[in-house]
């Protein structure tokens, strides 16, 4: 092999490495679940499944009757999603209700 075709070769696989880098920086690493926004809340209805982090029972609230909700089923837990609470089953999130926050 001659020196202007090893230079060649050299020059084009250093090109293809730096394009194959540049396509892997641009991809996220791992998908992200969107957090409740004024964006995702509308788009939750009932029977979708919310967010895990919400199926957690610090983030129940408490004092569910003084904001004019009505008691959760057992197994169930009312949580804030921004503008809504959002009463849910702790095993597997599914939405059971959704009713406005009250201003």
């Amino acid at each position: 092999m001659n020196k202007k075709s090893l230079i060649a070769a050299l020059a084009l696989a250093g090109c293809m490495s730096a394009v194959s880098v540049t396509a892997l920086a641009q991809t996220p690493a791992e998908p992200t679940v969107p957090e409740a926004s004024s964006s995702t809340t509308h788009e939750l209805k009932v029977g979708d499944r919310a967010p895990q982090k919400y199926q957690r029972p610090g983030e129940a609230i408490k004092n569910w009757k003084a904001k004019g909700l009505k008691q959760p089923e057992k197994e169930s837990q009312w949580v804030r999603l921004d503008t809504h609470y959002v009463l849910l089953q702790i095993t597997n999130g599914q939405i059971l209700e959704i009713v406005p926050v009250k201003k």
